[in-house]
């Protein structure tokens, strides 16, 4: 069993009771959870298409015609009577109230039983590297091995046990939207899902091959007899309708576990080493998920262990999850058809979160997913566009699953009044031409949702009396409302900004060109408080400072818009508005509420901010309050409340901001090791710019860096060490002494075709 350990991963030996706590694997569009004890394992297949219809009316209320009304209201009365006034008129015109979205639910439960109730030796792992889950253990003095995986070569699930009687079965759901029905074909279980409120559904194909299969008369299953490898094929084909629905045919050849999990392995362990980070030994990494946790919390500084594998289970999560969609709040997994805010894609920081590290880990074909859901949702953001605000182009919603129409707000919530979503989600459309140097991508896909994006911002801005922009309504995520709230301002500078860039870098001319700037030029500028503190709102309002949300900071963790060197005052305003989130909220134990999403933009901030104890502070708040389950896989709230996977994709670019970085012609090294983190290397890590960091290793005893660096375009870069001022370069590596050097620079000569 020892060689079944994976040094990137993870093994317990407990066995996982509830599905959050269950071994996780994926290819992008299936994923497969294994739970359970020798017992009785369940096997629970995923799909990242299974949205189960609630038969709620998508009925977007149009109060286009009252946005005069409501501007007038909220200039006169306020905020509150606005909202109210738009409440009820919406009630008026038939809107439901808030509204989840439809929520993501699991495909099947495959139950897995056997007479092993005595049983030794167990130990169940993940391989993060392989994408290989691990079952074994002793029962009557035999070894038995249960493994898993999902294939990324033919897009199907598979499960092979050691030779033995089993009893395996399909659970019936018995759900009030979904209607089951299955038959057995020999050795093959067809079950079809209907959708009770749509025309929609999928088909689920379990196939068994075994020396000896006999049909269950009370159950849809089989029971098992065989002295030889038992193998489980499983696949799930969602449709839109019946006249869509495509019926997966069960294969007329035998099927060799080894050969397709050695095409699997081939595609995912390729993707997985792109990038690595080292920080411990091998006989560390060696050590239970269980004991690694045991220690980590005995610590006073970071767990170097722990973190490499929190490390490694983020990129594991983001390539098991992304592909054909993008992770949603969950991932690609879910045990439950009621999954906190229905499991779905969450506008308003989770998903931007999740998918925070998929350029820097070198991992763009996952993006394609990302790219493809917000291309499918545009025709549902243009009608929340026309029907709310009377505009063209665009408006996200916050909440989207099955449609991408906005009806999640209500008075309490007034989600509605928060526009600059659609401009947050283009970020990363800019962001993967300016990793990569794709012009094709830059025309044909960032300029036209670009400009749509620009279209509302055209028809719904209005002019003050001294021509500046004012937006109104206006809302700061989650945090309240008041007109022109700082991140409406951040993202639509970065929208029009990136948009008049991207004509100049491919010529393109065009009388746009002039009015864009000009709509730039008249964003109102951001304001400081009597704190010294950028204001979250630029009206009135009093700042809320306990809150997990960290939006007006955008300048800083996401655009990039200034530096310390670009706008000090700005930059410090920012400052000052972080600390005393950090003091009303992150640090203050009767703060609002616990978020690992919260922790994950402070530490984005901390890395920005050169703050190299407060990063170390982050990771130690997960290890210590419980943010993650024996897969690693995170929650979103403290003591492992709501299984949620946005901390895991924003977890590796911390560790890439603070380690290496680059913006505003600044190469930044070092910018938030912690002191406890004493020597460490990491590979393959993609920088904005085209540049690829090939090698990083850092010493701090010996005071030394070594890096090896290459670019596909000629440029210069200030190499910037913001811990270390006083370091200076030799011809072949960064040495950190003591004699000062205001700037080091390196010429990047880009590569020769």
């Amino acid at each position: 069993m020892a060689d079944k350990i994976p040094k990137r991963g993870i093994w317990s030996y407990e066995p996982a009771i509830r599905w959050e706590d269950a071994l996780v694997a994926g290819n992008g569009s299936h994923g497969v959870m294994v739970l359970g004890d020798p017992i009785r394992d369940t096997i629970i297949g995923n799909h990242c298409r299974l949205y189960l219809p609630q038969g709620n009316s998508h009925k977007i209320p149009n109060l286009a015609p009252y946005l005069k009304e409501t501007r007038k209201i909220i200039k006169q009365e306020g905020y509150d009577k606005a909202i109210q006034f738009q409440y009820e008129k919406a009630k008026e015109l038939g809107y439901q109230g808030l509204t989840m979205s439809d929520p993501f639910h699991p495909g099947f439960h495959l139950c897995v039983e056997t007479e092993h109730e005595n049983y030794q030796d167990y130990q169940r792992s993940i391989n993060y590297q392989t994408g290989e889950l691990h079952v074994s253990y002793k029962a009557g003095g035999q070894t038995f091995n249960r493994r898993t995986f999902v294939s990324q070569a033919n897009n199907r699930i598979y499960h092979l046990l050691s030779p033995g009687n089993y009893k395996i079965y399909l659970q019936d759901y018995q759900h009030d939207k979904l209607k089951q029905t299955s038959f057995q074909d020999q050795n093959t279980l067809h079950t079809h899902f209907d959708y009770v409120y749509s025309s929609g559904g999928y088909d689920v194909m379990i196939r068994i091959e075994s020396e000896q299969w006999t049909q269950l008369m009370n159950k849809t299953g089989y029971q098992i007899m065989s002295t030889s490898d038992i193998l489980i094929e499983m696949q799930i084909t969602p449709y839109h309708s019946l006249h869509s629905r495509q019926i997966t045919k069960k294969p007329f050849h035998t099927i060799n576990f080894s050969e397709q999990f050695e095409k699997h392995q081939l595609i995912h362990q390729e993707k997985f080493q792109r990038v690595e980070l080292k920080l411990t030994s091998d006989e560390e990494r060696l050590q239970s998920i269980d004991d690694i946790v045991i220690q980590a919390k005995k610590r006073h500084t970071i767990s170097p262990v722990l973190l490499e594998k929190m490390y490694d289970a983020g990129r594991y999560m983001y390539i098991c999850s992304s592909g054909e969609l993008t992770p949603n709040l969950q991932g690609i997994w879910t045990g439950t058809f009621e999954p906190a805010w229905s499991g779905d894609f969450t506008f308003d920081t989770n998903v931007q979160l999740s998918i925070a590290a998929a350029l820097s880990s070198n991992l763009l074909e996952g993006l394609e997913g990302y790219f493809g859901l917000i291309k499918e949702l545009l025709p549902e953001f243009r009608e929340n566009a026309q029907k709310y605000y009377g505009c063209r182009g665009i408006m996200a919603a916050i909440h989207a699953s099955n449609t991408g129409k906005h009806f999640h707000w209500n008075e309490e919530w007034p989600l509605h009044f928060w526009t600059c979503g659609a401009g947050w989600l283009a970020h990363w459309f800019y962001e993967y031409y300016r990793f990569t140097g794709d012009k094709l991508f830059l025309k044909q896909e960032v300029i036209p949702l670009l400009k749509e994006i620009v279209l509302f911002y055209e028809d719904f801005l209005v002019e003050d009396p001294d021509g500046m922009y004012r937006f109104t309504p206006s809302y700061s995520a989650e945090n309240g409302c008041a007109d022109n709230a700082t991140q409406d301002i951040a993202v639509a500078k970065q929208v029009l900004t990136n948009l008049i860039q991207a004509c100049h870098i491919l010529n393109i001319s065009s009388d746009e060109i002039s009015r864009w700037q000009d709509m730039l030029n008249r964003l109102p500028p951001y304001q400081i408080n009597e704190d010294g503190a950028l204001k979250e709102w630029l009206d009135n309002k009093e700042e809320n400072y306990n809150h997990r949300h960290f939006s007006h900071l955008y300048p800083v963790f996401q655009s990039r818009e200034f530096n310390e060197r670009s706008q000090p005052e700005w930059w410090q305003a920012s400052h000052v508005a972080f600390k005393k989130r950090l003091e009303a909220w992150l640090l203050n134990e009767n703060g609002d509420t616990t978020s690992t999403h919260g922790r994950m933009h402070t530490a984005l901030c901390a890395t920005q901010f050169h703050m190299p104890e407060l990063v170390e502070e982050v990771f130690q708040l997960l290890v210590k309050n419980n943010c993650f389950y024996t897969s690693l896989m995170m929650s979103h709230y403290d003591h492992q409340e709501v299984f949620n996977v946005d901390g895991n994709g924003a977890l590796p670019q911390v560790i890439h901001e603070m380690l290496v970085d680059c913006s505003d012609g600044r190469l930044i090294l070092l910018g938030a090791l912690p002191a406890s983190l004493t020597s460490g290397e990491i590979r393959g890590v993609r920088l904005p710019g085209q540049i690829m960091v090939n090698y990083l290793h850092w010493d701090l005893v010996d005071e030394a860096i070594e890096l090896e660096i290459t670019s596909d375009i000629a440029q210069e870069l200030e190499i910037y060490l913001p811990l270390f001022k006083e370091a200076m370069l030799p011809n072949t590596y960064v040495k950190l002494e003591h004699r000062k050097r205001e700037k080091i620079k390196i010429n990047l000569q880009g590569r020769v075709n």
